[in-house]
């Protein structure tokens, strides 16, 4: 047997050899724990992530802008005009008010939502009310604001908008909606069946003239369409008919984030909401399904005017009115619209002909209306009994 000399580096050698030889489960030598101080003690470790930023928060603060504006109406405003703003008081509450408003509408939402306007009972305001939320929506957001004629008969929303020479209605979209859910559809592919109101800032989806086209449109139809257009419009307004028992006004409903209710301070308009109201609480209750009576209770009522001649007395409609807050409870809300001429014609509404206090009354409507989506939205992800057959 030869024997190799114990040249240098040979043990090194050997060494490496019998390291190769062990097995691969026998788990490898820790090397020293550099923590470990001369005391035998551990330091503390630093707390986990890099950089806390508590401190250089700290610096910053959140600034209300809308505070910080120079006044833009009332008395302040023409003060700092005429001072050449040597004096320069600070917005008024109205203003403040307003500016709060119009910042809750420009609010951003985590997916598509929806909007439904109901009442039973006809003349009660719906396609007005429907008009003037897509109209202010659509200016103040500049979100992509959609108003959908879900009447199951013939609808009056194609009367009160403008149709740019535009003849087609959901029917010729629903023709076509096999092509419209493909992948590739463009919005200019949907535009085309819908009518966009210019300076208004909303598109119009029109039901059709023929009442015998409109029954085509049940559930299943209700449920393609809005799978369609929630691909390119972040609002959609839908105007319903006054059958509640109606299939594509069921389908809405299981649908809808926000129940908008018109009405009247008339003995009619009040029944009918409140019948209404008592339906979707008993399906609530014998389908086992909270989210009805739950819109229920965060509707927003928009109280619209009626003739001078027909109008209630005074205390008629305080009495109306307490039945209307004692259904919706505390967290639902009543928004009063003044009369308006430009509202009244029964033809066109065009936004830009309405008075600044219909404006105003509308943006307090559709502020409600956005803290009602926002908080829908962060409540059905804790709760989902609350959500509706989406997917």
């Amino acid at each position: 047997m030869t024997v190799e000399p114990d040249w240098p580096g040979s043990a090194r050698r050997r060494t490496a050899a019998v390291t190769a030889l062990k097995p691969l489960t026998e788990p490898p030598e820790k090397p020293p724990d550099q923590n470990i101080q001369p005391n035998g003690q551990t330091p503390p470790q630093p707390p986990a992530g890099l950089v806390r930023g508590r401190r250089s928060a700290a610096v910053l603060k959140e600034e209300n802008v809308d505070q910080q504006l120079p006044a833009g109406d009332g008395w302040q405003r023409w003060a700092r005009t005429l001072t050449a703003g040597l004096w320069n008081p600070p917005a008024g509450h109205a203003e403040l008010e307003r500016r709060s408003d119009i910042s809750t509408i420009q609010r951003v939402f985590p997916r598509p939502m929806t909007v439904f306007v109901t009442q039973p009972l006809g003349g009660a305001g719906k396609t007005m009310t429907s008009v003037g939320i897509g109209s202010t929506f659509g200016i103040h957001s500049t979100l992509d604001t959609l108003v959908w004629d879900n009447n199951e008969t013939m609808g009056t929303l194609g009367i009160r908008t403008n149709s740019n020479g535009s003849r087609t209605t959901i029917c010729d979209l629903l023709e076509e909606l096999p092509k419209l859910q493909a992948e590739h559809t463009r919005k200019g592919d949907l535009s085309f069946y819908t009518r966009h109101q210019g300076n208004n800032r909303f598109s119009a989806l029109i039901s059709d003239e023929d009442p015998e086209r409109m029954k085509m449109i049940g559930n299943a139809e209700f449920n393609a369409i809005r799978a369609v257009v929630e691909r390119f419009y972040n609002i959609v307004v839908v105007d319903s008919g006054n059958n509640t028992r109606a299939e594509n006004w069921l389908a809405c409903l299981d649908e809808t984030d926000q129940l908008v209710i018109p009405v009247t301070l008339k003995q009619n308009s009040v029944a009918s909401m409140l019948r209404m109201i008592e339906q979707l609480e008993s399906m609530s209750y014998l389908e086992g399904v909270p989210r009805y009576e739950e819109l229920c209770r965060r509707a927003v009522v928009v109280v619209t005017p009626s003739s001078q001649r027909t109008q209630a007395s005074p205390k008629e409609r305080g009495r109306l009115r307490e039945l209307i807050a004692e259904a919706i409870g505390d967290r639902g809300h009543i928004v009063d619209i003044p009369f308006d001429p430009a509202l009244d014609t029964g033809a066109i509404i065009d936004w830009q002909l309405v008075s600044d206090e219909t404006r105003r009354a509308f943006e307090r409507v559709c502020a409600r209306i956005a803290e009602g989506l926002y908080a829908w939205a962060v409540d059905e992800k804790k709760n989902p009994a609350l959500k509706g057959t989406r997917s």
